[in-house]
């Protein structure tokens, strides 16, 4: 599963690099908690990127990252009016939700050197061992996209439960119908 969800990702972004594959794997395992802040940070930080978004850009709502979670791109949630409120409402629902365990993380992590060694990745299997080298040293933490990923693609997305981003679309849509 999780490796039909990486070449997913490699094949739709093949800029990937070592650090944006550990971060799906990352966000895979243990969620977006990391992010969410105190009080209203994180809805604040959430409306400030909103708002500074380039649109005109193609994405699919949302991309599946494995365990029941998705990414929700930002820009067609602008693009349909989506308000900010739901968006972090999903996400808050997301980060209180998943807790993941560093065991089942570091077997991830064998599951893309393996694919790494298959020439299953857009880099090859040497950078995606340095890159773990270091990676393990520094105990694991949370890391963000290259910067390769980010000028190539301009990541925007909140990490959602796929399940209740799909209840909470449905009843969108229901609302739109009964309105009209």
């Amino acid at each position: 599963m999780l490796k039909d969800i990486l070449s997913a990702h490699f094949a739709a972004y093949p800029e990937m690099e070592p650090q944006d594959a550990v971060k799906l794997i990352y966000q895979n395992e243990f969620g977006p908690g990391h992010l969410l802040g105190k009080g209203d940070k994180s809805l604040q930080r959430l409306k400030a990127e909103m708002e500074a978004l380039e649109m005109g850009k193609k994405e699919p709502m949302y991309e599946a990252i494995g365990n029941g979670l998705c990414r929700l791109n930002l820009r067609p949630c602008v693009e349909k009016g989506i308000p900010a409120e739901d968006i972090h409402a999903l996400f808050s629902e997301a980060a209180r939700g998943t807790k993941g365990d560093l065991k089942e993380f570091k077997k991830k992590l064998r599951e893309l050197t393996e694919m790494a060694e298959n020439d299953e990745t857009p880099f090859d299997a040497g950078m995606l061992d340095w890159y773990l080298i270091e990676y393990e040293e520094k105990k694991y933490p949370m890391v963000s996209h290259s910067e390769t990923y980010r000028a190539a693609y301009q990541p925007a997305y909140r990490v959602v439960i796929q399940k209740k981003l799909k209840d909470y679309l449905a009843a969108q849509r229901k609302q739109k119908k009964q309105a009209e």
